[in-house]
């Protein structure tokens, strides 16, 4: 089984899909699946757009639309969890998953699939300690707060998937596992993306504690 990965969609499914189409040619195989870590923005109309927590520029439909509608079909299976940026309206009516469009399915705010015998996990969302403790109360329409605590993790999302029996083959999560900036240049990471300190500083530490008790082959 081919499986691709791509971490923060933003909308572009339509060139994402087309970029797979070419490696499939250069490569000769096929891809099976699709993971997607977030930041999905399934944006079905203009009012979709006003509940991200995204400044204005960044108001664009992209691609996603057509799926939904039907004028384009996913033509690989496609699976995502919730980042930061996100249509949060549409996908709170799906909290325990669901498929927002033909062969797209959304994995919930925390969820386990098993994909043709692959056992993949997600945890929708970011954390923010003071988020993590509280219930889920925001609906639409959004206040500037609500339109972003509504994609904080909750820790009820997380026992959910403490209850999981047996490993993971694949894991998912929007934020990133604690200790991955040190495969990479974190030097040349902070100085384009300073603000990513706060990850670095122990942020996403509750993900190492979780997969203790639920371990994975692949994050």
């Amino acid at each position: 089984m081919k499986v691709a990965i791509e971490g923060c969609a933003h909308g572009e499914l339509e060139n994402i899909y087309n970029t797979i189409k070419d490696m499939e040619v250069q490569e000769k195989m096929k891809v099976d699946l699709l993971i997607i870590c977030g930041d999905f923005q399934a944006t079905r109309n203009e009012g979709d757009l006003y509940c991200m927590a995204v400044p204005p520029k960044y108001y664009d439909m992209c691609s996603f639309y057509k799926y939904y509608n039907g004028d384009l079909k996913a033509p690989i299976l496609t699976i995502f969890i919730g980042g930061n940026h996100e249509a949060s309206n549409y996908l709170q009516e799906l909290p325990y998953g669901g498929w927002v469009a033909p062969n797209i399915y959304y994995m919930g705010y925390s969820c386990v699939l098993n994909i043709a015998g692959i056992r993949i996990g997600g945890l929708s969302g970011i954390y923010k300690s003071h988020d993590y403790l509280k219930g889920r109360s925001e609906k639409p329409p959004y206040s500037n707060d609500t339109k972003r605590s509504v994609y904080h993790i909750r820790n009820l999302d997380v026992f959910r998937l403490k209850q999981v029996t047996g490993p993971l083959d694949i894991f998912i999560s929007h934020d990133w596992p604690s200790g991955i900036w040190n495969y990479g240049n974190i030097r040349q990471l902070l100085k384009f993306k300073p603000y990513f300190k706060y990850a670095l500083t122990g942020g996403v530490s509750y993900i190492s504690k979780m997969c203790t008790l639920l371990p994975y082959t692949f994050h």
